[in-house]
């Protein structure tokens, strides 16, 4: 039977999970994907020998002491890559991460003063794309994604952003798509990204409500994740946590960027946290902290401050964590969003939206 026809007849997300099992382990028994997803051992045994004969994942033998049969460790196709353009601020970078969302290497793109930004937009695409060809056979690309510093629409192609305003009048997947062409193309807010990669972390994410906040010196956002969804606002915002109002009719954003250390990041924090556990009531509160200042002692000092002054009990209180991979984070969530959209492809031979 066709691998195609073997793979369509199964639910698509029984073959994302097997698919998934792989691509997170650097070799995996299928006795292993089917305890850690729950499915039979024939059902993965199908979709296994299917993605085995369409070269997206390959085996060895498993190198064992005792006499008897040998099972097949499976592997995902290390040939495998996505390119990662970032555009979210002035300071264009380009990454390569392979199926396991390894980074393989990056670059920088010198900005160019003398020239306009959609200039240098174009430059940039065209170095990219003559250095992913000149050093990798495209052929062996799964996917390509822009990380953006605001939503993007993708009925207008633009993106909606004040920190590079630039963006909100180019069309940016006709942009790319000049340089990059027959390969999934996925654009997203970095911050969107970025909580999708850090809540893979969370153990049973997939049932728990999950607060991801990026806090920065000048700019304090996040998204709600519920099941391991995001919901968004309105024109595809990610939550603005940093507009809240406090008590002095500050916005926490502008109490933030008055501090000077992390004891006074604590209080206005600790505020603007209370509030959201007490509307939300999340499991779990993801903290990207991107400050000039150590950041060691201030989930402890917020916790502190959330059970002294806001009277709050241990249980009443998200469990706080810090982000992991902070300067990697966006690059892993839209590898991950490319790898679905390339598996999406295979089984069902459909294409990202043009």
């Amino acid at each position: 039977m066709n691998n195609s026809v073997i793979l369509k007849s199964i639910k698509y997300e029984s073959i994302k999970a097997i698919f998934t099992s792989i691509a997170d382990a650097e070799r995996i028994s299928r006795a292993e994907i089917s305890a850690k997803t729950d499915l039979s051992l024939v059902t993965v045994g199908k979709i296994a020998d299917a993605l085995l004969e369409l070269g997206i994942v390959s085996q060895i033998k498993e190198v064992r002491p005792q006499a008897g049969r040998r099972a097949g460790l499976l592997s995902v196709n290390q040939d495998k890559f996505a390119v990662i353009l970032n555009i979210t601020s002035y300071e264009f970078r380009c990454a390569i991460l392979n199926l396991q969302l390894n980074l393989i290497e990056r670059y920088a793109f010198a900005y160019r003063s003398n020239c306009t930004f959609q200039e240098n937009l174009a430059a940039f695409l065209g170095e990219a794309s003559q250095y992913v060809n000149r050093k990798y056979n495209m052929t062996e690309c799964f996917g390509v994604g822009v990380a953006v510093p605001g939503p993007y629409r993708a009925e207008d192609d633009a993106v909606l952003s004040s920190r590079v305003p630039e963006l909100c009048s180019i069309r940016l997947k006709e942009s790319v798509r000049r340089y990059f062409r027959d390969v999934p193309l996925l654009i997203d807010s970095h911050i969107n990204a970025a909580a999708r990669s850090n809540i893979t972390h969370v153990e049973d994410y997939a049932r728990k409500n999950i607060v991801y906040w990026y806090v920065g010196s000048h700019y304090i956002c996040g998204v709600y994740l519920v099941n391991g969804s995001l919901i968004l606002g309105k024109d595809g915002h990610a939550c603005d946590f940093g507009s809240v109002t406090q008590l002095t009719d500050l916005t926490l954003e502008d109490k933030i960027s008055l501090c000077r250390n992390e004891n006074e990041c604590a209080e206005p924090l600790a505020n603007a946290l209370y509030n959201t556990a007490k509307v939300l009531s999340p499991h779990t509160m993801i903290l990207d902290f991107d400050l000039p200042y150590s950041c060691d002692r201030l989930i402890p000092l917020m916790e502190d401050i959330l059970k002294m002054k806001y009277r709050m009990k241990p249980d009443e209180i998200p469990e706080l964590r810090r982000a992991w991979c902070k300067s990697f984070n966006a690059h892993r969530g839209l590898t991950m969003g490319l790898r679905e959209l390339w598996l999406d492809r295979i089984v069902f031979g459909t294409r990202d939206s043009e």
